[in-house]
């Protein structure tokens, strides 16, 4: 690791210099998807009161190689697709998965049809508990889930196919950056 000495530099290009380094390491700390999700924060916080989760690892797509569409948002709930192209509305040939909250209950909200399918109790970062659906593979796979709630919202991540222990990291990704979308 290289050693910076300033004591020999005037104190503004100290200053410029540490701050130019600082921006650095702020850069250095932003993921790929921390780069996708910051382009919709702004107008999903004007349009939701649901507090957001959207994670800073999603497997296969580390690069930021997806796009996050809003598929629809308002005061009680958003929907996000996470898409291989920019108008991807969630079709099985584009769609990577979704992130959803709400402030509805979990039957009302029939987006992935969770009330057909058989969950296994998992155990999230902070003490939450949630559900796991497995992938139902037939002519396309299904996303896998992770659903959870916090107070009286509730959250689904879902991943095309996804591991159980994939879907799990991405959803703790989502609980652990909770302050940064705020």
């Amino acid at each position: 690791m290289a050693t910076v000495i300033l004591s020999s530099m005037k104190p503004t290009r100290n200053l410029l210099i540490c701050s130019l380094l600082a921006c650095f390491m702020c850069a250095a700390q932003i993921s790929p998807s921390d780069q996708v999700f910051s382009k919709l924060v702004p107008a999903l916080l004007h349009k939701t009161s649901v507090p957001l989760r959207l994670p800073t690892h999603i497997p296969g797509l580390e690069k930021g190689n997806f796009h996050a569409i809003v598929n629809s948002a308002d005061e009680t709930r958003y929907i996000i697709v996470l898409g291989a192209t920019p108008d991807c509305e969630g079709q099985h040939v584009c769609s990577y998965g979704a992130l959803i909250g709400t402030a509805h209950p979990l039957k009302d909200l029939d987006f992935y049809g969770v009330s057909k399918r058989k969950a296994s109790s998992v155990r999230l970062h902070h003490g939450i508990n949630g559900d796991f659906y497995d992938t139902i593979c037939a002519a396309y796979c299904s996303d896998s889930l992770i659903v959870w709630t916090e107070g009286k919202y509730h959250y689904i991540v879902g991943l095309k196919a996804g591991s159980k222990p994939n879907v799990i990291r991405t959803a703790n990704s989502a609980i652990d950056a909770a302050d940064r979308w705020k």
